[in-house]
């Protein structure tokens, strides 16, 4: 279902040019705001066409960019990187080529330590030891680390 029509396809496509020019976008989120403008089926391919055709579109393009700077910015583990691509429609193949590019451009498990280690210390007021842990060990989990990754990790 689609908005009422508030645009020509020229106004659409200019539209969408400046919408993926202000950041990087996956191609869900360019057919939602299509959508959104009242863009008919036929329409949101060719604008989708011409975006991709002036590189302005590259789905490959987003998710590197989405897996590193949430990793980089929001401190992101694997696990919370890929459910978001998955939210943003993102093919699998696509995600875990991020991911590895991810792992490739950052240190993943620097991160991993540096946040771990700063909430180590905000739970310092905690006297049980094996509590302690266990509050940090959800916290990263919740950050979408892996166990795995984190469970070997030493505190002071």
């Amino acid at each position: 279902m689609s908005a009422p029509r508030a645009y020509d396809l020229t106004q659409m496509l200019q539209k969408s040019e400046a919408f993926c020019a202000y950041q990087e976008r996956s191609s869900f989120e360019v057919i939602e705001k299509l959508k959104r403008m009242g863009a008919e089926d036929g329409e949101i391919l060719q604008v989708l066409n011409a975006l991709i055709d002036a590189k302005f579109l590259d789905d490959e393009r987003f998710a590197k960019a989405y897996a590193v700077g949430k990793l980089r910015i929001k401190h992101w583990g694997v696990n919370k990187i890929k459910q978001g691509l998955q939210l943003k429609r993102i093919d699998r193949e696509l995600i875990a080529q991020a991911i590895a590019a991810m792992y490739d451009e950052e240190n993943y498990i620097g991160i991993l330590q540096q946040v771990a280690q700063r909430k180590w210390q905000e739970l310092h007021k905690e006297k049980d030891p094996w509590m302690r842990k266990q509050k940090l060990f959800r916290f990263l989990a919740s950050r979408g680390f892996n166990y795995d990754e984190f469970s070997e990790l030493k505190f002071e």
